[in-house]
């Protein structure tokens, strides 16, 4: 799955620091990428570690409102059973 993430750092031997949507920092790939070198503050398309492409601020926004509210609606998990695996206790 692509996730948006947040450049907060400069590339550095092909790779670029990043935040994604959740908060967490970690370093991706650029060795897919096509165009300009991103910097901070620009958002980009991630899959898999590598950074594919970049993505308008408005754009990033939108897709974070949709995916809060997509966890808002989510139903509540289940609760585990304490059946075997066979289905009986």
């Amino acid at each position: 799955m692509s996730r948006l993430h947040l450049v907060v750092g400069r590339p550095d031997g092909g790779e670029v620091a990043v935040q994604d949507m959740d908060g967490a920092r970690h370093r991706v790939s650029l060795l897919a990428y096509d165009g300009p070198a991103p910097g901070p503050g620009q958002w980009l398309v991630v899959h898999s570690g590598f950074a594919l492409g970049p993505v308008d601020a408005a754009e990033a926004r939108a897709v974070a409102a949709e995916l809060a509210a997509a966890r808002d609606r989510e139903p509540p998990t289940p609760p585990t059973s304490s059946a075997g695996a066979d289905g009986h206790r």
